[in-house]
């Protein structure tokens, strides 16, 4: 049975992330609930997201999914990367998601989030270039900082669905809330798009307190604390960033 998503064509088009942001946190949304997990868990298991998405349906699109997993990848020039998107004239209908298992072999949360980036691209630009009347598409993430790319263009969107699909703002804010209870942390209100009318982190809060509520977190979602940190400030959920 295929992922199913659906959503405005010109959120595959707009090259400017603020303006479609929603609109593609609503797509992460979309995918993190057909992805089976345990009721009390929180976190997304890499092995379960790629069984989820070994076929999905875009917009009425469909397309079979190709995933690799372990070996080493490289570019056409001999160098390593992280992560490959790639679609080829001569095998419509069929979509290529690999990782590099060498690069991520000791880091499972570099792995789980190289594969929500690359997703982020099949789910997004594929069929866009499709539509466009292109026959091939290939996106590379040459290493870990492709992932921390914001701003606008198709890495800072497949950066942002990556973020959305594996640390989502609710449930982000709901354990922030509980870690920096029980570290006895400051709180205050503003803007944010977290958990409705509840508090955010209010800002000058002890650095090790802090630490150790982003480790926490980073754990609960099966993430990095850097990644974590960068979702905190994306959904406003600490007073004046991280």
């Amino acid at each position: 049975m295929p992922l199913v998503i659906a959503y405005a064509r010109e959120t595959a088009f707009s090259p400017r992330l603020e303006r479609s942001a929603p609109e593609i946190r609503a797509v992460a949304g979309q995918v993190r609930r057909q992805i089976p997990r345990a009721p009390d868990e929180i976190a997304l298991a890499l092995p379960a997201l790629v069984e989820a998405c070994r076929s999905v349906e875009v917009n009425g699109r469909c397309l079979a999914v190709s995933w690799e997993l372990d070996r080493a990848l490289s570019d056409e020039a001999g160098q390593d990367v992280l992560g490959l998107c790639d679609i080829d004239a001569d095998e419509p209908g069929w979509a290529y998601l690999a990782i590099n298992g060498v690069m991520t072999a000791h880091r499972p949360d570099l792995a789980l989030s190289t594969a929500a980036h690359e997703l982020g691209h099949l789910l997004f630009d594929v069929p866009a270039a499709l539509e466009r009347g292109e026959h091939g598409y290939r996106a590379v993430a040459q290493s870990a900082r492709a992932l921390d790319r914001a701003g606008r263009g198709a890495e800072a969107r497949a950066n942002e669905f990556m973020g959305a699909l594996l640390v989502p703002p609710v449930p982000l804010h709901t354990r922030l809330l509980a870690h920096a209870r029980s570290e006895g942390l400051r709180l205050c209100r503003g803007p944010h798009l977290g958990r409705p009318a509840s508090p955010i982190v209010a800002a000058g809060n002890g650095a090790e307190a802090l630490a150790g509520v982003l480790a926490a977190l980073a754990g609960d979602f099966g993430v990095s604390e850097k990644f974590i940190a960068v979702r905190l400030s994306r959904y406003g959920l600490v007073e004046g960033g991280m």
